[in-house]
């Protein structure tokens, strides 16, 4: 029976898992588990992980501008129903704020400028269309071969993104529209990043014939194989309906969501209350874990020691912190699993946030940008991405409810990525070792060159994410499946993984792993 559980990791997947354990995995759940003990160990001085808000204030009395260090929003579509059933649950329905309409808009630097990618008006889809070869690829894509592996569906079978688009779609589709897309999610190497474990349903549809085939004719063999993988899926999201007053919210229908007051951070501060005010809950801040083993004595618990050589027995633990992170944690107790968990990749990326008060130049130059531009590596530039947050949420620069407008802008440029990206990109930065005043210059250099902003920011913020995002290489189903098998055979259900190194790197992801970790348990 569990009657104590250690959570590793202060982030989104620590807090959601904290509370699912707590209150049950459903909006029906009524404090299922009030008699478990719970501690969590986050080795910073504050949760929240990636998640991190920074308030700056405004022009105008009682304004603030809101400015996210990592996260910028939320999707409320597929695995975005828990997340927002998660909100719902929390009780901060009414601080969701979805995107203006303004943000709508799909650009990509291209010969040296953000282009937009036309989604209306058949002139410019089929001018745009015909310039970057998108006909040409379309047309060839249900003729190209299969792969045997693939066509026998074996399960081991694996390759890079740019592989299996090249073969789909051809080079320059790859390198043109899908490689900045991989950059956008994960600041990824597309030449060593898994299809599998990235473009799931893109990589299923190859096997049933190819992305137009899969797509258009679907056989009755594919309907029940797609069936069987929904059903698995959505196994635990909750209906729309029942997240009406939530989805009522989105008059523009742009399904990306956040929050007025204090952005992403608002979901982390509503859970610490709700862990501080927990008196079965302990929340043990500036606290790593320097060894994990498993108690052979007493039927199969887990012992964890801190960095302060303190100790603590479990009937349960959950880590949802980096796996590379987990590694040295079992370099003593469990050498196999140390070297499987140092195999998974991360990425490192920085972020720099500007704020721009009263300047309506830079405003005029940005509002017609949508929610900004990424840049494919060809482009050879130093930056890997753009985006216009004040067009996204004007929100986050118009909060006062006194004042109609606003000429404040916030800008945030994204630079870095995995390092895979140097072989075809010499502007390519190693964050890791660039000072945060040189990734300012660079950022500065790059919207004057592009967006001809001269103008200084009234406010700036540097964050260097090393390691912050996984980058799940090819053969990573593969290796997650090896981890797991060590795990299950070693620690039988008593250590489970959670986090965003496993199945999807965003918040949702992340919050859906913490509710199946939970639905896997037995009280």
């Amino acid at each position: 029976m569990i009657q104590k559980v250690g959570i590793i990791g202060g982030g989104i997947s620590g807090l959601s898992s904290y509370y699912y354990l707590r209150n049950g995995i459903h909006l029906t759940s009524k404090n299922v588990s009030n008699g478990l003990k719970i501690n969590i160990f986050e080795k910073s001085n504050k949760v929240g992980g990636n998640i991190q808000t920074k308030i700056f204030k405004g022009d105008k009395k009682d304004e603030k501008i809101i400015v996210e260090e990592g996260p910028r929003s939320l999707r409320a579509l597929g695995r975005g129903l828990n997340t927002l059933e998660l909100i719902k649950r929390l009780g901060i329905s009414n601080d969701v704020i979805f995107s203006s309409a303004n943000s709508n808009g799909k650009f990509i630097f291209l010969d040296g400028k953000p282009k937009e990618i036309p989604m209306s008006g058949l002139f410019d889809i089929i001018k745009f269309s015909f310039k970057h070869s998108i006909v040409g690829s379309i047309l060839k894509e249900p003729f190209n071969k299969i792969p045997k592996q693939v066509k026998q569906m074996d399960p081991n079978w694996d390759e890079s993104i740019y592989d299996f688009f090249s073969r789909r779609l051809g080079k320059n589709m790859a390198k043109t529209f899908i490689e900045p897309t991989c950059l956008g999610i994960y600041g990824g190497d597309y030449t060593n990043l898994s299809i599998k474990s990235t473009f799931k349903r893109a990589a299923l549809l190859e096997s049933f014939g190819g992305l137009i085939f899969g797509l258009l004719f679907k056989s009755k063999k594919q309907k029940q194989f797609e069936s069987e993988l929904d059903k698995n899926e959505n196994r635990l999201l909750p209906s729309k309906t029942s997240l009406k007053e939530l989805f009522d919210k989105d008059s523009d229908k742009t399904n990306v969501f956040s929050f007025k007051d204090s952005g992403l951070s608002r979901m982390i501060e509503r859970l610490k209350s709700l862990i501080d005010s927990d008196s079965q809950t302990k929340l043990y801040l500036s606290t790593s874990i320097s060894e994990i083993q498993k108690n052979n004595k007493d039927n199969g618990s887990i012992k964890v020691v801190d960095n302060k050589g303190n100790q603590y027995q479990y009937d349960q633990l959950i880590s949802t912190i980096p796996l590379n992170q987990l590694a040295p944690m079992f370099k003593k107790s469990d050498p196999k699993l140390y070297q499987l968990l140092q195999l998974v990749d991360y990425t490192s990326i920085a972020v720099v946030n500007l704020v721009y008060k009263s300047n309506k130049k830079v405003l005029k130059k940005i509002q017609d940008k949508g929610f900004g531009y990424l840049v494919p590596s060809k482009e050879n530039q130093s930056v890997i991405g753009v985006c216009f947050d004040s067009n996204t949420f004007p929100e986050f620069v118009n909060n006062n409810e006194k004042e109609n407008s606003s000429e404040q802008s916030i800008i945030t440029v994204m630079i870095g990525g995995n390092k895979g990206i140097k072989d075809r990109n010499d502007h390519w930065i190693d964050v890791t070792n660039t000072s945060k005043d040189k990734l300012l210059e660079i950022s500065l250099n790059h919207l004057d060159k592009v967006l001809d902003i001269e103008s200084s920011p009234d406010f700036t913020n540097v964050s260097i994410y090393e390691n912050g995002i996984p980058h799940y290489k090819v053969g990573h189903q593969n290796l997650l499946n090896e981890i797991q098998q060590h795990i299950t055979e070693n620690y039988g259900t008593s250590l489970l993984l959670g986090g965003n190194s496993i199945d999807g790197v965003g918040i949702n992801d992340s919050i859906h792993k913490s509710k199946q970790l939970v639905s896997s348990l037995k009280f």
